[in-house]
């Protein structure tokens, strides 16, 4: 069972929504009303060309994430040949990449929830470029497994704790479009990085790959080191207050400019949350609510889906379409557009649908008040106690949130069946390129859906919570990717792919639950959790 803390932040975050309420401190616009003073203090000090420079800061970080997983592809077959290895081994270079890409934001998001987001992401760019510095001299298979490991482990926590950065700085209003831009930006890496990594790698080699990754991650570092602020409510508040760590205090703080646009000589002091302690269990708390490992276990069988197909049409377009690693990068390109084109759209539909939701449930619960009061002879104290403990009257972000995902998970289905049975009878090579940016164009919507809400749910352990995600697609993954050799020997491709289409359409299906009872079963769970502690100091 979930902490009191924790239940109390799903709950509490839907009451807020359902009765449009304001609290003494927070405005449903996301500004705050000041304390002492009648004027009123916005949620965050950060402007809209801020929070847009913020997304530009943390995409470029979290790119070089997306794309040394994606980069990686067109060189399979080659680095298969160069190490002298089978095609189950090259397969275990991505598997390995992936296992500890889902485990370290588990860990990793934990301290970012505590010690601020900045430190963390310094130190996890800074192990990724030591890693890459080592596979692109590497000599065996052995140190390139290794290398490996601690690249994913490095830079893995970053889009988790990018996710937490929005969270910060973004009410729910804004979130999802803000979420959408900065998943979209760092998925660039997913939609070019073949094509980078292909033409590199004819060029130059396929350690340029990872010379190329080096250089990048090399300037990001220093830029981040000079320009990254601090963004943790418990150290910065709304951004107005000084961080009092030098590893959270960002050098462009010491700009006049800077400090004057963000209150720093008169900071906000009540936008301070209070500090939570270290906790490296805290992500598997959450894992004991049951509505979000359903959530998390269909985004992550979407993505182990696509994963699995990326490293099909590498393989495919190798040995059986016999094409050079320049133009498998070129292939990659469908797939690729259509992944961005998802995220970034699937965004800007999650903040028109959470408005037009929450309108009209406000629209809703007017009319309920009225009978309300009516029934109960205008007692306001017996109403608005109605209203706070019927999960009725409350508003259903598992809703709003997951209202497209039925849609996209069986249109992407239908895509991948499709695609597998293209390569399975070698169809022209327009229809297996077709078919994979179709089932793409879909296929990572649930992504950005369950990444917003569960930071939504979540708000003050938003890189834990957004690092859950990372860990069921990235754990699933390596369960496909690491079966798909004996699956193909037996099945072929195209029962391959239709028997993943199914299980991805199917599992859709599991969605209804926290979408018609995630709000009840939240409400439930934190007055168990109320009583127990009643009966504990009783």
């Amino acid at each position: 069972m979930c902490t009191d803390t924790d239940t109390k932040v799903v709950f509490d975050s839907s009451q807020k929504d359902s009765n449009s309420l304001k609290t003494s401190d927070q405005k449903s616009d996301g500004s705050l009303a000041g304390k002492d003073n009648e004027s009123e203090i916005p949620y965050s000090r950060f402007k809209r060309r801020d929070k847009l420079l913020l997304v530009a800061q943390c995409a470029s970080t979290g790119l070089f994430s997306s794309i040394a997983a994606s980069i990686y592809f067109p060189v399979l077959t080659t680095v298969e040949r160069k190490f002298h290895i089978t095609e189950e081994q090259a397969n275990i270079t991505v598997v390995v990449y992936y296992v500890f890409q889902g485990l370290s934001p588990s860990f990793m998001g934990n301290m970012a929830d505590t010690l601020g987001r900045r430190p963390v992401i310094l130190v996890s760019v800074l192990i990724y470029f030591v890693a890459c510095l080592g596979i692109a001299s590497c000599n065996t298979y052995s140190q390139l497994i290794g290398l490996r490991c601690l690249q994913a482990a490095g830079i893995s926590p970053v889009i988790a704790i990018n996710s937490g950065m929005m969270t910060d700085i973004t009410t729910r209003a804004e979130r999802g479009g803000y979420v959408g831009y900065t998943s979209g930006c760092q998925v660039l890496g997913s939609a070019f990085g073949a094509l980078i990594g292909a033409g590199l790698s004819s060029r130059w080699g396929w350690r340029s790959v990872f010379w190329f990754l080096s250089i990048g991650s090399g300037i990001c570092l220093v830029i981040s080191t000079l320009l990254l602020p601090e963004t943790k409510r418990t150290i910065v508040g709304n951004a107005s207050i000084t961080p009092r760590s030098i590893l959270n205090r960002s050098p462009i703080l010491a700009i006049p400019a800077v400090r004057r646009e963000l209150h720093l000589d008169n900071p906000d002091l009540q936008t301070l949350e209070p500090s939570p302690k270290m906790n490296i269990l805290a992500s598997y708390k959450i894992l004991l609510t049951p509505e979000i490992d359903l959530l998390l276990f269909v985004a992550g069988l979407q993505f182990a889906t696509w994963t699995t197909h990326q490293t099909a049409l590498s393989l495919n377009l190798s040995k059986k379409y016999n094409l050079s690693v320049a133009k498998i990068g070129l292939c990659f390109l469908p797939s690729g557009i259509s992944t961005l084109l998802s995220v970034v759209f699937s965004g800007r539909f999650l903040n028109w649908n959470y408005k037009r939701r929450l309108a009209l449930h406000n629209n809703w619960l007017q009319e309920q008040k009225k009978q309300l009061f009516e029934e109960n002879d205008n007692d306001i104290d017996r109403v608005n106690h109605l209203l706070a403990t019927d999960p009725r009257y409350h508003f259903n972000i598992f809703r709003a949130r997951l209202q497209l995902a039925f849609f996209t998970l069986v249109l992407s289905s239908g895509g991948f069946a499709a695609f597998g049975w293209c390569i399975q009878v070698k169809a022209p090579l327009a229809a297996v390129l077709v078919t994979s940016g179709f089932a793409s164009l879909f296929s990572n919507c649930i992504l950005t859906m369950s990444t917003t809400l569960v930071v939504d749910l979540f708000p003050s352990k938003a890189s834990t919570a957004a690092g859950l995600v990372n860990l069921f697609r990235c754990m699933l993954s390596v369960v496909f990717i690491a079966s798909l050799h004996k699956m193909s020997s037996k099945m072929n491709y195209g029962g391959v792919f239709t028997f993943l289409a199914a299980l991805t359409a199917s599992s859709s299906v599991l969605l209804l639950i926290p979408v018609s009872n995630g709000k009840t079963l939240s409400y439930r769970r934190r007055e168990e959790e109320r009583r127990l502690l009643e009966d504990v100091e009783n």
